[in-house]
């Protein structure tokens, strides 16, 4: 280490000294002496993120607070508590929302359906008919006398939320939990929907609404955008068809006998996570170093940026399926309107946006790290491979309704669950396996390596 290097680490050294020493002068009440030290620690390393976010603390004066704790975010933009506390001191987050650090929101599990108020009956103001989003046409058109409402579309691409700004709140942490009851305007009849449902139509009458439960909504963030229905049901129930008529160990017979696919259309939740990941890694590598092989230790980071990175809202459908209908065109969402929801079912999430994010920040640090290995020493033989840190920055969400037809088909008495993008078409589902093709396959498999395995032995023998 050179002297550069020693006196860069000696300073950072001192720095979190310091840094402890005027945190616990501030948790001790003695605010001018914390300053002192904290001061000193910033003046030793301006990076030093908790150093600047404590010194926010020492003053009551909102300026000197906000510059200390851009300081902290310059020095780390990630860094959870400055974007927090810098939200809350310009209005981005209202303090009456944020939950305390460490205490957790316990579930309503409400006994009884709440009451839930239409908070639009989609009826036509030409003959009083049905309002229904037609996709052939992507506005309201009435199913009796063919009045149009057209539904003005906004790119939903600036729709972002931040999402250290949300994460400390009751919104962040809040989930649909439960049944409503609600009375249609129409016909007066009255129904119970599942837990999250916010649109449906009446089973009596056939009127579609929208529905709102203020007391539980209150605590629920609101969908962003939408991705719009595209397909309507002869179309799906071609492509699921098509599908069933696919693959080598299906059934020969699987496409003309299945029965009774049920689809029927949802609009189903999703957090869209947006971000960028750094993650600091170390692997032994294999190195010719003056004629020879050797093995020494490289480190390294690698950024990857993620874009429209998809998280399950919603605990009601397999999210093993629904991953295999991605992807979705996030260039055709829009700005999330009442009028899409016109004759097709909602969903609100039962899935946190703070378990969405660390499920997806999960998910993406795995991502990334099985990546490494081809991007950190591309041509080299890594081994020992590890991730030393990964630091999450210009991390944002939305909320987004996207469109998937659900449904279950029946073969030889056995149901099978089958979903439908919406949006593209694209199938997923479960098949059963034929046997027959099945073991036909394993001897083939098991031939196949008995012949490799008698042409090395005459190799090897000659």
């Amino acid at each position: 280490m050179n002297t550069l290097d020693r006196d860069a680490e000696r300073r950072k050294r001192a720095a979190e000294d310091l840094f402890r020493h005027g945190r616990d002068a501030v948790k001790a009440g003695e605010r001018q002496r914390g300053r002192q030290l904290l001061q000193q620690a910033v003046d030793y390393d301006r990076g030093h993120a908790d150093a600047w976010l404590w010194l926010s603390a020492t003053t009551d004066d909102p300026a000197e607070q906000q510059r200390y704790l851009e300081w902290a975010i310059a020095a780390d933009p990630g860094h959870a508590g400055a974007r927090r506390g810098l939200g809350l001191l310009t209005g981005r987050i209202r303090a009456e929302d944020v939950v305390p650090e460490g205490q957790d929101l316990a579930a309503r599990e409400p006994q009884a359906p709440e009451l839930a108020a239409v908070r639009r009956a989609f009826t036509c103001p030409q003959c009083g008919g049905r309002l229904r989003f037609e996709p052939e046409i992507v506005d309201l058109r009435c199913e009796n006398c063919g009045y149009v409402e057209v539904v003005a579309e906004e790119p939903a691409q600036a729709a972002q939320a931040v999402l250290d700004y949300t994460l400390p709140t009751r919104q962040g942490q809040r989930w649909a939990e439960a049944e409503r009851r609600y009375t249609c305007r129409q016909c007066g009849a009255a129904s119970v929907l599942p837990p999250g449902r916010t649109s449906d139509v009446c089973p009596f009458c056939g009127t579609a609404a929208l529905l709102a439960a203020p007391e539980a909504e209150a605590e629920l963030l609101p969908p962003q955008a939408v991705i719009p229905m595209r397909l309507e049901g002869e179309a799906v129930q071609a492509a699921v068809r098509a599908w069933l008529g696919r693959g080598f160990l299906a059934p020969d017979d699987l496409a003309h006998l299945a029965r009774g696919s049920g689809l029927m259309p949802v609009y189903v939740p999703f957090w869209s996570f947006n971000a960028a990941l750094t993650s600091r890694w170390r692997a032994e590598v294999q190195e010719e170093v003056n004629g020879q092989t050797k093995t020494v230790t490289r480190t390294g980071e690698e950024t990857q940026f993620f874009t429209h990175w998809l998280q399950l809202g919603t605990r009601a459908l397999p999210a093993k399926l629904l991953r295999e209908l991605e992807p979705f065109d996030f260039e055709q969402a829009v700005v999330y309107k009442p009028e899409y929801l016109a004759g097709w079912p909602a969903g609100a999430y039962d899935i946190s946006l703070a378990q969405a994010s660390l499920d997806g920040r999960a998910a993406m640090i795995e991502t990334l790290t099985a990546r490494l290995w081809k991007r950190a020493l591309p041509g080299r033989m890594v081994t020992n491979l590890q991730i030393t840190g990964s630091d999450f920055t210009g991390q944002t969400y939305q909320l987004a309704l996207l469109p998937v037809w659900v449904g279950n088909y029946h073969y030889h008495r056995r149901a099978f669950r089958v979903v439908v993008n919406g949006q593209t078409g694209r199938v997923a589902g479960d098949k059963p396996v034929d046997t027959v093709k099945l073991w036909l396959l394993a001897a083939l498999v098991l031939a196949l390596g008995v012949i490799l395995g008698i042409a090395g032995w005459i190799l090897l023998t000659r």
